[in-house]
């Protein structure tokens, strides 16, 4: 090692001789996603290790590994789990094992107990759930067993090993995949290259492996930042979430258990909890913790729910933690997808499915938690509940109509339950609202003009269908419970016939206001196309579903700025009865 030139100077820089040769265990988080490194990965390695044999390089680096140390009792091994790095660690831990067993094959038993004692077990009795040096996740460990099966089957390897004792990882996981796979490449490589150069190339490899190849050993206070520091040191790859860490963290409590009492856990418990926030093709899982840490601290910032919420964790069983876990669970999910798993009654039901379609803004998630589980609860009557929302819908539908952007509605609803001091009513919510100097709620003029004049139509926007879709509704009737597609009647691209009502300014200007669109079928909207008006307005009439729609080709016989302009007024003075400015 005299020869070589380190990368860095950082002294965190370590040789894979010193990061795995002392009292310390590498984890893999139990559900951490398995190993899977390909065929062309050890390709590269094999190559790599080849040129430092051969003197074409002096060194390889392998990048960081980002690891988390775990308290633990001192008598016991140093224990990280794995936060990035599980496929290089993996992997030099295979070819080691790889190693061991060629110079066993070789018949020099002598090295390869020094390597295996050294190297890949810890050599003494300890509380942890396995002597091994690497803990695999729950799908690799019957794999990572066979690993050492296959070792210790070489029998003049056990007459080095004096007394030791192999306590292997508890079996989980199938018995064939990528971990066992790659071992026997591993072993394919080395017998090999020992055809090519015997004892002493094998040595060469070995040597190599363990003194001139490393990494940057990180040790995280927050496993969070982990993937961060990853991402600036290493290729990009799938970042580590607030979900991954939780999930790993209620299992790590009982990973001394039987495997039998782990998977009982996943299986009663948390695969329930986790499987409840698949909706269709989408999983909400990793979007929950931050709008739930916010409930039980609104000062949190993001990268700060994780450890906020293991501090409280710490007396906690796993299936507490799931239970406490679940406590707003269904409240996310209806205010996300506009269900009902809360089961409210139909007035309420109807009031936060009137949210969930309007797009709401994530921020306001804590909030609507809360009186979602205070109507459960009793805390928050029907009622009340009922006029709350109202509020919430005219202060958001206001600003979203008038342009305003959604900066500083965190601030507004991460504590807007606590600032309502027990007294959960409309007015003291819109008195706790507007207490917010810095966050506008829209008075009428300006709300008025903005329904009158602003382009509102954005394609895959909910705001336009919703307004839309309210206005149909309050004409009574039977009414569809979604729009299709929203009809321009003044079109997007206009044929001729409408440049002799209205000129291109005034295209440009109205084509998109709430005046000029209306509910249809996508079929109908389809055949009507850019068509004059005089063709549109008899299907309007005759064959839409929507009464908003029927009413204004009923009503109005031709469509120019004028008969724009007076809908646009009617539509104004509707909508600020629809969302009223709640003073204070």
């Amino acid at each position: 090692m005299s020869q070589r030139t380190r990368l860095t100077n950082n002294s965190d820089e370590t040789e894979i001789a010193r990061l795995i040769s002392g009292d310390t265990i590498f984890s893999i988080p139990y559900f951490q996603r398995p190993y899977k490194w390909k065929p062309e990965r050890l390709k590269h390695l094999n190559d790599d290790i080849l040129k430092l044999v051969d003197q074409e390089n002096d060194f390889h680096f392998l990048g960081a590994v980002i690891v988390h140390g775990r308290r633990s009792n001192p008598a016991d091994p140093n224990y990280y789990d794995v936060i990035d790095g599980q496929q290089r660690i993996t992997t030099l831990f295979l070819y080691l094992c790889a190693t061991v067993k060629v110079l066993c094959e070789k018949n020099v038993p002598e090295d390869a107990a020094g390597l295996f004692l050294k190297y890949l077990v810890i050599n003494r009795p300890t509380g942890t759930r396995s002597n091994y040096k690497l803990h695999s996740c729950k799908d690799d460990r019957v794999q990572l067993n066979r690993v050492f099966a296959d070792i210790l089957s070489e029998d003049n390897l056990l007459e080095h090993l004096g007394g030791f004792q192999l306590k292997e990882l508890p079996r989980t996981g199938h018995n064939t995949g990528p971990l066992f796979n790659n071992y026997k490449s591993a072993l394919k490589f080395l017998r090999s290259e020992f055809d090519e150069g015997g004892l002493e190339r094998i040595s060469l490899i070995y040597s190599a492996l363990l003194n001139q190849i490393s990494v940057v050993q990180i040790d995280v206070w927050d496993p969070l930042n982990g993937p961060k520091i990853f991402d600036s040191l290493n290729s990009r790859q799938e970042p580590m979430t607030i979900g991954d860490l939780v999930r790993n963290e209620i299992f790590s409590r009982v990973a001394d258990r039987d495997a039998d009492d782990i998977e009982r856990i996943d299986a009663e418990n948390w695969q329930p909890f986790y499987k409840k926030f698949d909706v269709g093709e989408r999983n909400l899982f990793d979007g929950y913790f931050f709008p739930y840490g916010l409930i039980k601290n609104p000062n949190l910032k993001k990268s700060e729910v994780y450890n906020f919420l293991k501090r409280g964790w710490e007396s906690l069983h796993p299936t507490q933690i799931i239970e406490q876990l679940s406590e707003y669970q269904n409240a996310f999910i209806d205010i996300q997808q506009g269900s009902n798993l809360c089961n409210l009654p139909a007035r309420l039901s109807s009031s936060l499915l009137r949210l969930h379609s309007s797009g709401l803004p994530n921020s306001t998630f804590p909030f609507l938690m809360e009186l979602c589980r205070a109507y459960e609860t009793n805390a928050v009557s029907e009622d009340a509940a009922v006029s709350i929302l109202e509020v919430i819908e005219s202060f958001l539908i206001r600003r979203a109509i008038c342009g305003h952007e959604p900066t500083g509605l965190h601030a507004v609803f991460k504590r807007l339950w606590a600032d309502c001091n027990n007294d959960y009513t409309a007015e003291r919510v819109a008195h706790a609202i507007s207490s917010h100097r810095t966050v506008v709620w829209p008075s009428d003029d300006e709300f008025k003009e903005s329904v009158k004049s602003r382009a509102i139509y954005v394609a895959g926007s909910d705001l336009a269908s919703f307004f839309i879709l309210e206005y149909d509704r309050s004409l009574g009737g039977d009414t569809p419970l979604t729009i299709s597609q929203i009809e321009h009647i003044l079109p997007v691209n206009p044929c001729e016939e409408w440049f002799a009502v209205f000129s291109d300014e005034q295209h440009h200007s109205f084509k998109d206001c709430l005046a000029n669109l209306i509910p249809l079928s996508g079929s109908m909207n389809a055949s009507l196309s850019n068509r004059p008006y005089s063709e549109k307005r008899s299907r309007y009439i005759d064959d839409s579903a929507f009464k908003s729609t029927r009413k204004l080709g009923e009503e109005i016989e031709e469509w120019t700025p004028e008969s724009l302009e007076k809908r646009a007024l009617h539509l104004a003075y509707w909508a600020v009865e629809r969302w009223p400015h709640k003073r204070c």
